[in-house]
C-alpha cells in the first residue's frame, strides 16, 4: 500500500515538475538555447522515472540494500544533464557562429616571422641551375626594390640534387645563414628522379632538413614548363610533384608551381606571355631558332614577383621601386646568351 501511494506521488511531482516548466518557457521571449536547456532537462526527469523502478536490469551493477530511489534520481540526473548541456553547446557554436569556417582561415594565415628594415634588412640565397641562374636576377630585383632585403645570387648552370659536388655547394650557400634560401632545380635529376623515385624523395627530405638548421623559409620553386619537342614534360611534372607534396607536408617550405606562372592555361609552354604592365613579352629563349627552357628578363622578373609575394607573408616587405622589373638588371648578358636569343617580337 505505501509503495503504491509512494509511486503515486512520484508521479504527481513529475506532472507537476512539467507544468511548472512550461510555464517557465512561455514568458517573454527565451533564446534558442533556453528552449533547447529546458527541453532536455524534462527529457532527463522522465528517463529516470522510466528505469528506477527496475534497475537490477543493468547486468553490471548490484544495488545496496540501503540505495533509494530517492538517493539516486539527483546524481543521475546532474550527469546525464551536464553531458547532453555541453553536446548541445558546441553543436550550437559550429552551426551559428560557423566555427569550422573560421578555424580554417586561421590555418591559412601564415606566421610573421619578423619585419625587415633598412638597418636590419632580410638575408636571401638563390641556389640551383642555370634557368635559376636567369631567375636569380629577377628574384634579386623584386626583393631589393625594397631597401630592406639583401640577395646573395648563387645558382649556376649544372647543378642538381643528385649531381657530384652538391652538399660541398650547399655548404657553402649556408655560410652565411641566410633567413630565406630559393631552390630551383629539377632538370639534372629527371633521369635519376624517374628511375628512384623515393630515393629522390629522401634526397629533398635530407636537403629541406640541413636548410632549416640555419633558414627560417624554403621557397621551392618548381620547374618551369619545357618546349614540348624536347619530350620531358612527363619527367617533369614527376618532379614538381615530389617537390609540391613534400613543401605540403612542410610549414616552413612554399612551393610555387611555374605551370601557370610561366605557361599558358593548361599550363604548356609558350614563349611570350602578358606581363606587368598589361604588354606581350618574351619570356623564353629562342636557341638556333628552337624554343629554348631557359629565362628572358621578363620571364625572370615573373618568377621575382612571385617571389616577393610568398616572402612577404612571412616577412613585411613593401616594394618602393614600381618598375623594378624594367631596370638595369634586365640588360645583363646572360639574357643575350646566346646571341639575340631574347630579341623575338610576338607573333601577332
Amino acid at each position: 500500500m505505501f509503495r503504491k501511494y509512494y509511486k503515486q506521488c512520484l508521479i504527481a511531482y513529475i506532472y507537476l515538475f512539467a507544468a511548472c516548466s512550461s510555464t517557465e518557457t512561455s514568458f517573454g521571449d527565451p533564446s534558442r538555447e533556453e528552449i533547447n536547456t529546458t527541453t532536455t532537462r524534462l527529457i532527463v526527469k522522465e528517463s529516470i522515472a522510466q528505469i528506477a523502478p527496475i534497475p537490477t536490469q543493468t547486468p553490471t551493477a548490484i544495488p545496496d540494500a540501503t540505495f533509494s530511489l530517492a538517493e539516486s534520481t539527483p546524481v543521475s540526473s546532474l550527469m546525464v544533464e551536464e553531458e547532453i548541456v555541453v553536446e548541445t553547446t558546441v553543436i550550437a557554436a559550429k552551426s551559428d557562429s560557423g566555427e569550422i569556417a573560421e578555424t580554417e582561415d586561421l590555418n591559412s594565415i601564415k606566421e610573421i616571422i619578423r619585419t625587415p628594415t633598412k638597418n636590419q634588412p632580410l638575408s636571401v640565397v638563390t641556389i640551383g641551375d642555370s634557368v635559376s641562374y636567369d631567375a636569380d636576377l629577377g628574384i634579386k630585383a623584386a626583393l631589393e626594390s625594397t631597401e630592406a632585403v639583401n640577395v646573395e645570387n648563387r645558382s649556376f648552370g649544372g647543378v642538381g640534387l643528385t649531381q657530384k659536388g652538391f652538399q660541398s655547394y650547399l655548404g657553402e650557400s649556408l655560410q652565411t645563414e641566410p633567413e630565406v634560401m630559393t631552390v630551383m632545380v629539377g632538370g639534372w635529376d629527371l633521369a635519376f628522379a624517374t628511375e628512384n623515385h623515393k630515393e629522390y624523395e629522401k634526397i629533398i627530405e635530407n636537403l629541406i632538413e640541413e636548410i632549416l638548421k640555419v633558414s627560417s623559409l624554403i621557397i621551392w620553386i618548381g620547374m618551369p614548363p619545357t618546349p614540348e619537342a624536347e619530350g620531358l614534360e612527363e619527367s617533369r611534372h614527376l618532379v614538381n610533384q615530389i617537390y609540391k607534396e613534400i613543401s605540403d607536408r612542410k610549414r616552413e617550405v612554399e612551393f610555387i608551381d611555374t605551370d601557370q606562372l610561366l605557361g599558358n592555361e593548361k599550363g604548356a609552354f609558350v614563349r611570350f606571355l602578358t606581363t606587368f604592365d598589361g604588354k606581350s613579352y618574351q619570356i623564353r629563349k629562342v636557341r638556333d631558332g628552337q624554343d629554348d627552357g631557359h629565362l628572358c628578363p621578363f620571364g625572370a622578373a615573373l618568377i621575382g614577383g612571385t617571389v616577393f609575394e610568398r616572402i612577404a607573408e612571412s616577412f613585411p616587405l613593401i616594394q618602393k621601386e614600381a618598375d623594378w622589373w624594367f631596370g638595369e638588371w634586365s640588360n645583363d648578358p646572360r639574357y643575350d646568351d646566346p646571341p639575340g636569343g631574347c630579341s623575338y617580337d610576338p607573333v601577332t
